[in-house]
């Protein structure tokens, strides 16, 4: 795409915002593309993923053909700033099926100059090899699913790999070319104390992570654990435990420099990731792959895609040239005003609190403000720590005063 291209795409996407009133923070476009494929299903996940081996390149011809489809609903739309491939386990899927999406999606929709691509890989599954191949189709950034650096929570969490496979993956990153990653940490188990969790962020902050998400273990009732809950023997802490492993966490990252950004996320300056922002700023993403889903701005509200979970249904649809979806769901004018409030209190810069939103939600805003959960400084509205301790109530409480 030329420059003169891409302004003119600029142009009428800012056309398009301001019809709606959106902020222009919203003035953006994320791709997600989801592969299914597992080598085993962790105890913990609810996720669209299977064991069972898929086709990479039948794979990669259903994405391309479904991208095809959907860029089409698109038109006026600035080029996207981030390619995230998720899943399941992309890092297993092959380098080369990865960039011919990266290529398809550079001509269908766009990707401006430096734009992240990102590609989830697990320790122990990948090597030097395969992130310099990686690294050669286009992608810069990877997210590890180290989760823990002590072998007793690998075990407990159902993980494949080991602490010594977190810091062997994350040298041949490096040794790669591609210092741009984020590590994954679970926490929360029943037995597993502060200090524990602790540990696992001063270890990511020993290997220099640029990039951590931490993540309380949520118990799904459709999941291995739920079932075990179900049973009685819940394997996640309480909701006090919970909440001071949280804080043991959130303080350790911020005192070695990493510091929080959005509620689940920590950074060092510069690398916030750009997919997280893309969705906390309420911008349009297009979701590529069994199970994905998608947000797309319309000129009364929005618009909620996802694709069935069937990796055959979703697949045979493609191949005769149609999409297979469960029903969209359109999302008012009020709702798209709720739904930023939901996500865009979440980050530490808060939300942009324009007119449309004040004259919603301004009173309730104020009694936020007055029992100090929230500021206001005549922009944005911002959770205070105390606020983001509350962080569903304070939204509740915004949503419905």
């Amino acid at each position: 795409m030329s420059s003169t291209q891409a302004a003119s795409v600029l142009a009428d996407a800012s056309t398009f915002v301001e019809a709606l009133q959106l902020p222009a923070e919203a003035r953006r476009l994320g791709v997600y593309v989801h592969y299914p494929y597992c080598v085993k299903r962790c105890p913990y996940c609810d996720f669209t993923v299977t064991t069972r081996k898929v086709d990479d390149d039948l794979y990669r011809d259903a994405v391309l053909a479904e991208l095809a489809l959907r860029a089409t609903e698109l038109p006026g739309r600035p080029p996207a700033e981030s390619l995230y491939f998720g899943g399941g386990t992309p890092g297993l899927w092959a380098p080369a099926a990865i960039g011919a999406v990266v290529e398809a999606v550079a001509r269908g929709v766009g990707l401006v100059a430096g734009a992240e691509i990102t590609v989830e890989c697990n320790p122990g599954e990948v090597s030097l090899a395969r992130f310099q191949a990686l690294r050669a189709v286009g992608v810069n950034r990877i997210s590890l699913g180290a989760q823990s650096f002590d072998d007793r929570w690998l075990r407990a969490l159902g993980r494949t790999h080991t602490a010594a496979d977190v810091r062997a993956a994350v040298a041949d990153l490096h040794a790669a070319g591609i210092p741009n990653h984020s590590v994954d940490l679970i926490y929360g188990l029943a037995d597993q104390t502060p200090e524990d969790a602790a540990a696992d962020a001063t270890a990511a902050l020993a290997l220099g992570a640029p990039h951590v998400s931490t993540y309380q273990l949520t118990v799904e009732p459709r999941t291995a654990f739920g079932l075990r809950a179900a049973r009685g023997a819940d394997p996640a802490a309480d909701d006090d435990r919970q909440a001071e492993v949280d804080a043991a966490v959130r303080a350790t990252l911020e005192a070695g420099g990493v510091r929080f950004y959005e509620v689940s996320n920590a950074a060092r300056p510069g690398f916030e990731a750009v997919h997280n922002g893309l969705y906390w700023a309420y911008a349009e993403y297009l979701g590529l792959g069994v199970g994905a889903h998608g947000l797309r701005h319309t000129a009364s509200g929005a618009e909620r895609t996802a694709n069935v979970p069937q990796i055959g249904k979703w697949a045979r649809a493609l191949a005769a040239g149609r999409l297979a979806e469960v029903p969209r769901v359109a999302v008012d004018a009020a709702g798209v005003a709720e739904e930023r409030v939901l996500v865009g209190l979440r980050r530490r810069e808060g939300l942009a609190a324009d007119a449309g939103l004040r004259h919603r939600f301004g009173s309730a805003a104020a009694a936020l403000v007055a029992r100090g959960l929230l500021t206001d400084d005549g922009q944005r509205w911002r959770t205070t720590p105390a606020g983001l301790q509350l962080l569903d109530k304070v939204v509740l409480d915004l949503v419905t005063g």
